[in-house]
């Protein structure tokens, strides 16, 4: 699960350590940083050893590179004028929080649980009533999300390379088939991997560990596509090959692994599979 206008990305504090020299092969060329900065995305330090390791086969995606957050929002708001930042804001937090908790706790409960439980502390917290007609209408927004514009253009070239396709989301299933639906993208891709098959959000490695068993491949040969820099960092811990699509433009997250590409759109993930 990823946030946008709803969430910001999380600062981690880490203590300080030696900073280790880069040798100048395991930089990018001049001429292939150029063109990343060209097109908005970037590669890291030792991103390039990273692409070298042989083809990706498979990406698996979170459903917010693909899908349009910012509705939720934006519902919220429309819901609550006066306090619809507040709350919109206070929710995706508790949302996001409890959705780790659960997964540092071994524990599950469907998406749509934790975010009715979440919004229902958060309008509390800030003195709000919400009927149970309003907290179901609003979880109901994140099975109702519009695709981002440079979305279907960027599949379509992934699949036109042989490059097979998945969701890895928290998102449950049934909302995840109903933005494809919405959205046109259903035949585009091969699997939607709910964390409700395993019972474990993301980042557990029971999570990311959905792909391989679906694809059939080792993840060496599996790319994985990020909205939120937590999620990079649990799929590059994980074992994946990592874009992270920064679309909201929030901090890099320093927990240590870093993704093979850095970019603020679509762009980022093809150059994952090389074809940018």
């Amino acid at each position: 699960m990823k946030r946008m206008t709803i969430a910001r990305g999380m600062n981690s504090d880490t203590p300080s350590r030696p900073i280790k020299a880069i040798s100048p092969a395991a930089l990018p060329s001049r001429r292939s940083a150029i063109g990343a900065i060209a097109v908005g995305t970037a590669l890291l330090p030792g991103a390039g050893n990273s692409l070298a390791r042989g083809p990706i086969d498979a990406i698996a995606f979170d459903a917010f590179p693909i899908f349009d957050p910012r509705s939720v929002a934006q519902k919220v708001v429309a819901l609550v004028p006066d306090h619809g930042l507040q709350l919109a804001q206070a929710w995706s937090t508790k949302l996001f929080g409890n959705s780790w908790l659960y997964a540092a706790a071994g524990q599950y409960a469907t998406f749509d649980d934790v975010a009715d439980n979440a919004l229902r502390y958060a309008a509390e917290s800030l003195g709000l009533d919400l009927s149970a007609s309003d907290r179901k209408m609003l979880v109901a927004a994140y099975s109702s999300l519009e695709a981002w514009p440079d979305v279907r253009p960027a599949l379509v070239r992934l699949r036109g390379a042989g490059i097979r396709l998945a969701f890895l989301s928290n998102l449950g299933e049934a909302a995840l088939r109903a933005n494809m639906a919405r959205n046109g993208l259903d035949a585009l891709f091969d699997h939607v991997l709910s964390t409700d098959r395993v019972r474990a959000f993301k980042p557990s490695p029971a999570a990311y560990a959905m792909a391989p068993e679906a694809f059939g491949l080792p993840k060496s040969r599996i790319g994985f596509a990020a909205f939120g820099g937590w999620d990079a960092a649990g799929a590059a811990w994980f074992g994946y090959r990592t874009a992270w699509v920064n679309r909201p433009g929030v901090p890099f997250e320093h927990l240590g692994p870093e993704p093979a590409v850095v970019g603020s759109d679509m762009t980022a993930v093809l150059r994952l599979a090389a074809l940018a």
